[in-house]
């Protein structure tokens, strides 16, 4: 009789969870209906939960207007309210998070504002480590591609075509759908030159590129090829990129008077 009664609490007590009520709210509470006016020590007992915690539950019970103190001779006991406190209770919380939802639309405009401020003035870095780097900065380059963009970038051609040995021909035919032009410093032993239908001007570094920086209008991606190793970032930033662009048009200018 006493285990089943133990089953009917903690069945009971896992149903209450449910509304809202904690693991052992759920079971002193149970236990004190089970048990109607009863010490602590008792209502510890029935429930599991140890006495110093069923004192503090106890009180958190109270609190939520499911559970009562009161004296029987010089003794204190507790009583729980009828299970219809439950509802009055979560009718009470219901009401709170319909008042602080309303709190919350008066302030959302101001909220709104202050991060729109924020946003804009904050750079979004993103990081990309081991093989897969090269090809998510990649992928990411491809879904941002905006139509009349002017790209500038960096390259080493021998390591970007043992990666994508495609791409000096589906580059140009991306770009041209979008009306893409670009210019581009490199290296490598390949032969990289002009190309009026796809927009693209190029110039031959002698130093070696240590690895691919691509600047676009608002953001920019840069890639080390070091196999595992590589590393990948896209900085999204228009006044780091403007910088970028200037020093980038600045070394085009000097190359070209050469």
């Amino acid at each position: 009789m006493v285990h089943y009664k133990h089953m009917q609490i903690t069945n009971l007590a896992k149903r209450l969870e449910l509304a809202g009520l904690t693991e052992k709210q759920a079971l002193v509470y149970v236990a004190a209906l089970f048990l109607g006016p009863a010490a602590v020590q008792r209502i510890a007992e029935q429930s599991g939960v140890n006495r110093a915690t069923t004192y503090v539950i106890l009180a958190e019970l109270a609190e939520m207007g499911l559970v009562s103190e009161t004296t029987e001779g010089k003794k204190t006991v507790y009583v729980a309210e009828a299970p219809e406190a439950i509802e009055r209770h979560l009718n009470s919380l219901e009401k709170e998070i319909e008042a602080r939802k309303d709190e919350l639309k008066k302030t959302m405009k101001e909220l709104k504002e202050v991060s729109r401020v924020e946003v804009a003035d904050a750079p979004v870095v993103r990081f990309f480590k081991g093989p897969e780097a090269i090809s998510a900065i990649e992928a990411y380059t491809k879904r941002k591609a905006r139509k009349d963009d002017i790209v500038y970038s960096i390259s080493d051609v021998d390591e970007i075509l043992k990666v994508f040995p495609d791409l000096l021909k589906t580059g140009p035919e991306r770009r041209k759908k979008k009306n893409i032009s670009s210019k581009m410093f490199y290296s490598g032993s390949i032969q990289v030159g002009d190309d009026p239908k796809s927009n693209r001007q190029t110039k031959k570094i002698s130093e070696k590129a240590r690895g691919d920086v691509s600047i676009y209008s608002d953001r920019m991606t840069i890639v080390s090829f070091k196999g595992n190793d590589s590393t990948g970032v896209i900085i999204e930033s228009k006044e780091v990129v403007a910088v970028m662009r200037q020093l980038f048009e600045l070394a085009w200018e000097k190359q070209s008077k050469k």
